[in-house]
């Protein structure tokens, strides 16, 4: 197998490349370092990246509605500090006053170093009494998910019997503690993979591209996979894979519970998997720098264990190397080209669904406020018409002379059960029901629509009756005598007909 020969030495530009960050994504202490203001660690600009990134890690925060976990953070910090200081410099003053021998009781309050303690106590209790008034008493608001308990803990270390009992700097700690690890475990993780992290890394893939690193690519979590798929498209995934081993390795070495036999045992491991002469994944390093690799890893003590950088240098020249043979081509290649079009995808879906919900939300709040509209003219109208309706209904009752005048009788039945017809002839002339001639229908049914017209006409009496009642209250007495009088006289002419 054909192995590419890596450069022997490099430059110091070289170097910055294996500062173990990328402008792309950083750690969450290197980000609230910034924050708290230690700034961020790193070299290359990355106190402006960690700026960057607090900036969109609060967005993040802001829009889930926890932003107050980090504020809350950074106060207790600032708090400490605040604490710390004052209460040095209390201690030095009392201390002082101790020495020189003390004075009298009645002069004590005249005594400045005693008054510059008392000072410093109140600012330090006022400034615990707001930080837990704002973060964790009852009626704070948003509260902190942290353990009943450790607030407990804090109201007992700032109460006190004693009037010169001094807060101390480590109240918050425990609280403090529990909100840094619910940020660092999870909140960042989510942030991490979330729509504001790949809006803030497609500006940056597409606004500066030509500035982009190759560390900048091995440690983007989101950026290195892609890198791998097109390395290994070219048959050169060894090399971000000894990078990765090297990473590994110093990590699990560093760690407290780490044992020296375990750590020597993976050095050898990487020795033999790329430096040796019978190497798996051979990375091209001549015999000279394979006996420096070497002579690294030979403990410079009997029994003191490998040195944890016996790859820097080895790791320092496979970074000048990618950046050098592999970087240009990838950064005009399709893998990176579908990475930026799925970040794109990805912030173009989060900004519609959020204003898909935004456009819900509105909906609903003017779907409410029409229900609300609508029932209240709803009771409204319900009221007047049932106001109206019981207003006519006992005006206005309906007897049952009423409805007896309102049917019509065509006859009767008596007590054996036979019909007697009220509808009789004229001139005793009796008319055969079927068959024979139909003079007899004729005249049954004109006694029928008598009858009917007779009804029509009591009913438009009624009618008219009901309209008189309503305007007897607006017409004066001569005029409702006469409407009276012409009613009488309709009847009377109606009688007279029939």
């Amino acid at each position: 197998m054909s192995v590419a020969r890596l450069p022997q030495s490099f430059s110091l530009d070289a170097r910055n490349l294996c500062r173990g960050t990328s402008r792309l994504e950083r750690g969450f202490a290197d980000v609230y370092a910034e924050g708290s203001g230690g700034g961020g660690s790193g070299g290359g600009g990355g106190g402006g990246t960690c700026r960057e990134l607090l900036f969109q890690f609060q967005r993040f925060l802001q829009r889930r509605g926890q932003r107050h976990l980090l504020q809350f953070c950074f106060d207790a910090d600032s708090f400490k500090a605040a604490c710390g200081s004052r209460c040095s410099a209390a201690n030095t003053g009392l201390t002082a006053l101790a020495e020189s021998g003390g004075p009298s009781e009645t002069s004590v309050a005249d005594n400045p170093s005693s008054r510059v303690a008392e000072r410093l106590r109140k600012l330090i209790e006022s400034d615990a009494v707001s930080l837990y008034k704002a973060y964790l008493a009852p009626e704070a608001n948003p509260k902190l998910p942290i353990d009943d308990a450790i607030k407990v803990q804090i109201v007992e270390a700032m109460c006190s019997d004693n009037e010169s009992h001094c807060i101390q700097p480590n109240t918050f700690d425990a609280a403090r503690q529990a909100v840094y690890s619910l940020l660092a475990d999870q909140l960042y993780n989510e942030f991490l993979s979330s729509p504001i992290l790949a809006e803030y890394q497609l500006d940056f893939l597409s606004n500066r591209l030509g500035e982009l690193n190759i560390s900048d690519i091995v440690y983007c979590s989101s950026l290195v996979f892609n890198f791998m798929e097109y390395m290994d498209s070219l048959g050169a995934s060894r090399f971000l894979q000894f990078l990765f081993d090297v990473r590994n390795f110093e990590s699990n070495s560093a760690s407290p519970e780490a044992a020296t036999a375990a750590s020597d045992e993976d050095a050898l491991c990487l020795y033999d998997r790329y430096f040796s002469l019978q190497a798996t994944y051979p990375l091209g390093f001549d015999d000279q720098f394979r006996v420096e690799v070497e002579i690294a890893l030979c403990p410079s003590e009997p029994g003191a264990g490998v040195r944890l950088d016996c790859f820097e240098r080895a790791n320092q020249l496979v970074l000048q190397y990618l950046q050098a043979a592999y970087l240009p081509s990838y950064l005009s290649s399709n893998m990176l080209s579908n990475h930026i079009a799925s970040l794109t995808y990805l912030v173009d879906t989060a900004y519609l669904r959020s204003a898909k919900e935004q456009q819900q939300q509105q909906q609903q709040v003017q779907s409410n406020n029409y229900q609300q509209q609508f029932h209240r003219h709803s009771s409204t109208s319900t009221a007047a018409t049932t106001s109206s309706t019981v207003g006519s209904v006992h005006s206005e009752p309906v007897t049952n002379a009423d409805y007896q005048r309102s049917i019509v009788n065509f006859g009767r039945v008596d007590h054996l059960g036979r019909f007697h017809s009220d509808l009789h002839p004229i001139d005793g002339r009796k008319y055969g029901g079927g068959g024979g001639g139909g003079g007899g229908g004729a005249f049954f049914a004109g006694r029928i629509l008598k009858r009917i017209a007779q009804s029509v006409d009591q009913t438009e009496s009624q009618q008219q009756q009901q309209q008189l009642q309503k305007q007897q209250q607006k017409q004066d007495p001569s005029a409702v005598a006469e409407s009276i009088v012409n009613e009488v006289r309709a009847l009377s002419r109606r009688a007279g007909k029939h």
